[in-house]
């Protein structure tokens, strides 16, 4: 199959990364992948061995993308495609209507679309959607599209990322023996770090040597570092910003936080699962998909310091248990939440939709 992917972001996120991670697991099945971006922006840079499209994604009324999109599924001759972010959905949707092309769109995230004009055209126009957890699932489906056109295929890692010797103590700065608590996610409001923050003096009165490393960039840092002085946080806490050794950082921790208010399915859990940390996080979006609360990790409300921190202490002062929780969801994520079953699954749509009557 010939499979154009389409993202419109300008920068690099867990969205951009799954995509990535399932175009390569494409390539490595025999299928062509052709990838189309903003000139210039992470996604294309980190695809640049395949055929790249550059489009100006000027937005969802942008008329020149679509009749760029629409030649490149003429000139490769596509089969399916296959939009990964919002503006692309609706962009791939006209490009249609310029080319015979077939479309499948991922949604990652569990608000309800808007239901304005265009949002309603372009729900009635893709052939499939992908969701990333049920509850986006149910989402759509309660927003009109039919059950049939909506298959969930859930975020992924490849478990051998995770099999490297941690990141050192000295390394990241912290004393031997000293409790190491982890946060992965941009510094942007949906992942809510201030409600880390914000729990942090709770659990610093009962476990006062804790140290906290947050991996990520993004535009409220200025807002986080003021928090952190305000606070007199600084001794705890330390902002890595982005990293390649993600995976090295996290088998490096004693607890993993996802303190976010709104997920799609919280790739980053599943990250942490996979490197056997246990998980402490907000019940939002797909989230409990992963973090099956008391079985796997720990689910508490969102926008709650106080129940964080609380989740917090429990683990810290009941090692046993949170290796028990990390040792089951390890295991979940080995056997269901790896990039190959990811990739698998995502061609079977692809194949139910070139099956179809006229196709």
């Amino acid at each position: 199959m010939n499979i154009l992917h389409i993202n419109e972001n300008a920068d690099w996120r867990g969205g951009e990364q799954q995509a990535t991670y399932l175009i390569h697991g494409l390539v490595r099945r025999g299928h062509s992948c052709i990838v189309a971006g903003r000139s210039g922006a992470p996604f294309l840079r980190r695809n640049a061995e395949l055929s790249t499209v550059a489009a100006p994604f000027l937005g969802e009324v942008d008329l020149w993308t679509p009749i760029v999109l629409a030649r490149a599924v003429r000139r490769f001759d596509v089969d399916i495609v296959h939009a990964h972010a919002s503006h692309g959905h609706a962009l791939a949707c006209l490009a249609r209507l310029l080319s015979e092309c077939n479309v499948i769109v991922h949604r990652r995230i569990d608000r309800m679309p808007r239901s304005n004009a265009l949002s309603r055209w372009k729900y009635r126009q893709a052939d499939h959607y992908v969701a990333v957890c049920e509850r986006v699932g149910n989402v759509l489906r309660e927003f009109g599209v039919p059950a049939e056109r909506i298959t969930t295929i859930h975020s992924s890692i490849e478990p051998s990322w995770f099999d490297v010797e941690p990141l050192s103590r000295e390394e990241l700065g912290v004393a031997e023996g000293v409790p190491l608590l982890g946060c992965v996610g941009a510094l942007v409001a949906q992942k809510n770090h201030l409600n880390l923050l914000e729990a942090l003096p709770v659990i610093l009165r009962e476990t006062p040597q804790l140290q906290v490393v947050i991996i990520g960039e993004g535009e409220l840092r200025g807002q986080i570092e003021g928090h952190i002085a305000r606070f007199g946080l600084g001794a705890h806490v330390r902002l890595l910003g982005h990293r390649n050794d993600v995976p090295r950082i996290l088998k490096a921790l004693d607890l993993f936080v996802l303190p976010s208010r709104d997920e799609g399915i919280g790739g980053a859990c599943i990250e942490a699962l996979a490197a056997g940390v246990p998980v402490v996080a907000t019940d939002v979006g797909g989230v409990g998909e992963v973090v099956q609360d008391g079985r796997t990790g720990l689910l508490v409300p969102a926008a709650d310091p106080e129940a964080l921190a609380h989740a917090v202490l429990h683990l810290l002062q009941t090692p046993k248990f949170a290796e028990a929780l990390a040792a089951r969801g390890r295991l979940l994520v080995h056997e269901n939440f790896t990039v190959d079953r990811m990739v698998e699954r995502t061609i079977g749509v692809y194949e139910k939709v070139l099956s179809r009557p006229g196709h």
